[in-house]
C-alpha cells in the first residue's frame, strides 16, 4: 500500500510537470552609450542628484512646490497606493508561514428517531461499556474550542516568488510616487514662469498703448495744425484699439494660468505671489548632466519599469510552479464535549488532527497553462516598457540640451531686435514730426517693437520651462 502511494506522487508530480517551458529573464536590447551625443563638457556628477529645494532660487516658487506637495489630491493618491501596494506585499510575505485560526463553538440538536444518529445513539446508551457520564445526551449538546491551521509547504518557490513580485511591486509603486512629485514640480514651475512671461507681456502692452496713446495725440494736433489728415488718426486710433484687445487676452491668459496654479497646489486660497520675469532669469548649474547610465539610477519612471519587469520575472517562475503538485499540512487541536463542565478540566475532551495533502493539475491544466502564457506575456510588455522608457529618456535629454542653446543663442538675438526696434521707433518718431517720414512708418516701428517685446518675453520664460524640463529628464533630484 506504501509503495501504491509513492507510486502515485511520483506518477502526479511527473504528470503535472511535464512539457512546462523553461523560464528565462529576457535583457534589454537598448545599451546606452558611454556619453550623450554632441553634448560637451559632461561630468560624472548630475544635476539629478540637486533636490528641488537647492535647484530654484525662487522663494515664491518654492512655496507654491512645497504647497503643492502637501495638497496636490494626484500626489495624496499615489501616496495612498503606496499604502495598499505594502498591503499587498504583506499579505503575500504571510502567505508563507502557516495560517492559524482559532474556533470555538456551541450547538444544541434533536435527532429524529428514524434516523441513522438517533438509532445510534440510543443503541450506544444502552450499552454496558458506556458509563453514566459518557452518555449521549438527548438533545445532543456540542462545545469545542481550540485551534485549526494550514500550511502549504513552498517546495517550488511559488509563494515566495509571490512574495518577491510583490515587494517589486510595492517598491514600484514609491517610484511612481516619485515620478508624480517630479512632474508636479515642473508643472508648478512650468506654470509659473509661464505666467511671469504674460506679466511681462502685459506690462509691454500697458507701456506701449501709453505711448500709443501720446503718438495719437500727437498726429490730432499736427491734424489740427494742417500736417496730418483724418487717415493717419484712423491708422493710429486703429492701432491704439489693437493693443487694447491684446491686452485683455492676456489678461484672460493671466486669470487662466493663475487658476492651473491654483488647481496644481490644490488650494481654494492660494498667495499667487511672485517675482518678475527678468529676476528668474538666470542659468542654473542644469548642464551638468552626468553620463547617460545615470538616468537609469536617477529617473524615477525607468527604475519603476524595472522593479515591474523584475516582479513580472517573479511572477512568470511563481506561474511555472503552479505546474507541480502542491503540498498542504492541516490540522486542529483543542477540546470537544457535550458537557461545558468536562471541556476543560477533562482530559477525556482533548482533540487533535494532523493530516497532509497533495494536489496537483491534471485536467485543469489548460488553466495553468494560460495563468503561465499571461504571466509571459506580461513579462515582455514589462520589457518593452523598460526599453522605450530608457530609450525615450536619453532622447528627451538631447532634446532639451539642444533647446536650451539654441534658446540661449536666440535670446541673444532677440535682445538685440527690441533694442534695435526700440531705437526705430524713437527714430521714426523724430523723422515724422520734421516730416521725413510718414505715419505708416511710425505705425509699423511701434508694431513690430511691440511684437518683438512679447515674442522675447516668451523667449524668456521658454528657456527657464526648458531648464525645469531639462531637471525633471534628469530624474528631478529624487536620487
Amino acid at each position: 500500500m506504501k509503495k501504491i502511494a509513492i507510486a502515485c506522487v511520483l506518477g502526479l508530480v511527473l504528470a503535472s510537470g511535464c512539457k512546462v517551458s523553461e523560464v528565462t529573464k529576457p535583457q534589454p536590447r537598448i545599451n546606452l552609450p558611454g556619453e550623450f551625443a554632441a553634448v560637451a563638457g559632461q561630468v560624472a556628477d548630475s544635476v539629478a542628484q540637486v533636490s528641488w529645494e537647492s535647484f530654484f532660487k525662487d522663494e515664491n516658487l518654492k512655496t507654491l512646490i512645497s504647497s503643492a506637495l502637501s495638497n496636490n489630491q494626484d500626489n495624496l493618491m499615489t501616496l495612498e497606493r503606496i499604502k495598499a501596494a505594502r498591503a499587498s506585499m504583506m499579505a503575500a510575505k504571510a502567505g508563507l508561514f502557516p495560517a492559524v485560526s482559532g474556533m470555538a463553538g456551541a450547538s444544541r440538536r434533536k435527532f429524529g428517531e428514524y434516523t441513522m444518529d438517533g438509532v445510534g445513539n440510543f443503541d450506544t446508551n444502552l450499552s454496558d461499556n458506556i458509563t453514566e457520564d459518557k452518555r449521549i445526551p438527548d438533545p445532543y449538546r456540542d462545545f469545542i474550542i481550540g485551534a485549526n491551521f494550514n500550511w502549504e509547504v513552498d517546495v517550488w518557490g511559488k509563494l515566495r516568488n509571490q512574495k518577491r513580485a510583490a515587494a517589486s511591486r510595492y517598491l514600484a509603486s514609491e517610484e511612481f510616487a516619485k515620478s508624480v512629485r517630479t512632474w508636479l514640480v515642473s508643472d508648478v514651475a512650468t506654470t509659473y514662469y509661464e505666467l511671469l512671461a504674460i506679466d511681462a507681456e502685459i506690462q509691454v502692452l500697458n507701456e506701449n498703448i501709453r505711448l500709443q496713446d501720446l503718438a495719437l495725440q500727437l498726429i490730432i494736433e499736427l491734424k489740427e495744425g494742417g500736417r496730418a489728415n483724418q487717415l493717419a488718426i484712423d491708422q493710429f486710433e486703429a492701432l491704439v484699439l489693437n493693443s487694447k484687445s491684446q491686452l485683455e487676452a492676456k489678461l484672460r491668459e493671466q486669470k487662466t494660468l493663475e487658476y492651473a496654479l491654483t488647481r496644481l497646489v490644490g488650494q481654494v486660497e492660494v498667495a499667487l505671489n511672485r517675482t518678475n520675469l527678468d529676476s528668474a532669469v538666470e542659468t542654473p548649474r542644469v548642464m551638468e548632466i552626468g553620463i547617460p547610465a545615470q538616468l537609469i539610477q536617477s529617473r524615477p519612471d525607468i527604475r519603476e519599469a524595472e522593479l515591474n519587469l523584475q516582479a513580472t520575472n517573479f511572477n512568470v517562475s511563481a506561474a511555472k510552479a503552479a505546474f507541480y503538485p502542491s503540498i498542504n499540512l492541516f490540522g486542529m487541536a483543542g477540546f470537544n464535549a457535550f458537557e461545558f463542565s468536562k471541556l476543560f478540566f477533562n482530559p477525556a475532551s482533548t482533540m487533535y488532527q494532523l493530516g497532509a495533502g497533495l494536489t496537483a493539475p491534471i485536467f485543469n491544466r489548460r488553466q495553468v497553462q494560460t495563468e503561465f502564457e499571461l504571466a509571459r506575456a506580461d513579462q515582455q510588455v514589462a520589457l518593452l516598457d523598460y526599453e522605450k522608457r530608457t530609450l525615450n529618456a536619453y532622447l528627451e535629454v538631447l532634446d532639451l540640451v539642444n533647446q536650451i542653446s539654441t534658446l540661449d543663442n536666440q535670446l541673444k538675438l532677440k535682445e538685440n531686435e527690441v533694442n534695435v526696434l526700440q531705437r526705430s521707433i524713437e527714430n521714426s518718431n523724430t523723422l515724422f514730426s520734421v516730416g521725413y517720414a510718414n505715419y505708416l512708418e511710425v505705425i509699423t516701428a511701434q508694431a513690430r517693437a511691440l511684437e518683438s517685446a512679447i515674442e522675447l518675453a516668451d523667449l524668456k520664460a521658454s528657456r527657464l520651462q526648458s531648464h525645469v524640463q531639462l531637471y525633471r529628464a534628469l530624474g528631478g533630484g529624487w536620487n
